[in-house]
């Protein structure tokens, strides 16, 4: 009926809020002028819904409009309410329970359904959708999008923490590719000074027997680079062993992983001092990295008598004492100097510095 009325578009509100006939008496053109006297929406203004008036009603009355022009999860059961309260309207109209009845083969079967109520509906749920189910909807493709560069990002920082692990795994590997080439150049080098050894003396008997005191000898330094003494340690009857040295280390702020922790020595009823406790790391970087912090121990309340050292042999462990001493006499011969220990040999320096004093504290 309008397309024969007219020779153009019709605007969508004024059908929606004005007499049908009133509409259709009116020449509608293509100028962009209003279609009638009292509409003040331009045809090409109300091509798209936006552009909508407020709808005022029982349903509309549900919902509230966003704060600032942000939509939230409120909005949407706003929209479910007032949906479902639409429904309700139309299907106690079609006296029908079922909401998948409100279609067109129903309605024109019910008189009571008027061409007011039909334009209210459609005026509402115009309405409900323009200016709060598309919103909602951009919305919700906005938050996702969101997610999604996050998610991207996130698996950016995962793929960039594998890279860094690759690069710690091969760095621990070239280590101990780096440490068994020293211990097989040590082996090469025992080897050929007892070989040389064997040759002068013409004793093949004892060739065999000193290359297996060389292998052992390069054994166990490799073992006792991974290893640590701590002397002090109060020795009581069914200690935890593990569970007392952790908490040392603890102290200085270490969290090795132990290996293996044991009392060494003889427990002797009359001694006055415990035995010293050997505990065993993964590696000697964890064992040097506990000695460089073992000064600490001594700032600890209860730790000031407790001393962690490397492993050493009978040999080294002479040696040392004989540093001390000569430490000792050092200090009391140039007590305007501060003289320690460092790399198997007293330093003398004219500067005090505290952490130097305590560097004798590992040896």
């Amino acid at each position: 009926v309008v397309s024969t009325q007219s020779t153009g578009d019709v605007c969508v509100q004024c059908v929606l809020r004005c007499d049908l006939a009133a509409v259709i008496s009116v020449r509608v053109t293509r100028t962009g002028l209003p279609c009638t006297a009292l509409c003040v929406h331009p045809i090409q203004a109300c091509t798209s819904l936006y552009t909508m008036i407020p709808v005022e009603n029982e349903h509309v009355n549900l919902l509230q409009d966003p704060v600032n022009g942000v939509f939230d999860l409120t909005h949407v059961s706003q929209v479910i309410s007032a949906s479902d309260s639409i429904f309700r309207e139309m299907c106690g109209e079609l006296n029908d329970d079922n909401p998948h009845h409100i279609q067109a083969c129903f309605l024109k079967n019910r008189k009571g359904v008027t061409r007011d109520k039909l334009i209210k509906w459609l005026e509402t749920v115009c309405y409900i959708l323009d200016s709060f189910s598309l919103p909602l909807l951009q919305n919700a493709c906005d938050v996702i999008d969101a997610k999604t560069e996050r998610i991207d990002e996130l698996q950016r920082e995962k793929i960039g923490d594998q890279q860094t692990i690759i690069k710690l795994q091969e760095e621990v590997i070239k280590k101990n590719s780096d440490e068994l080439k020293e211990v097989k150049s040590t082996v090469q080098t025992e080897m050929k000074s007892y070989s040389s050894a064997v040759q002068r003396t013409c004793s093949t008997a004892l060739s065999a027997k000193k290359i297996a005191t060389a292998v052992k000898n390069v054994t166990d330094k490799d073992d006792r680079r991974k290893n640590l003494i701590i002397y002090g340690l109060e020795e009581t009857s069914g200690e935890v062993l593990d569970g007392r040295v952790e908490q040392v280390l603890a102290e200085i702020d270490e969290k090795p992983l132990i290996r293996d922790c044991v009392r060494v020595g003889i427990k002797r009823p009359d001694s006055k001092h415990p035995r010293p406790v050997k505990l065993s790391l993964s590696n000697s970087d964890h064992v040097a990295q506990v000695l460089r912090n073992a000064n600490k121990l001594h700032t600890k309340k209860g730790y000031g008598s407790i001393y962690i050292r490397p492993d050493r042999t009978e040999e080294e462990r002479k040696a040392y004492k004989e540093l001390l001493e000569l430490l000792k006499q050092k200090r009391k011969s140039e007590p305007n100097r501060t003289h320690y220990i460092r790399y198997n040999r007293i330093v003398s320096s004219e500067t005090n510095s505290e952490s130097v004093n305590d560097t004798t504290a590992n040896g």
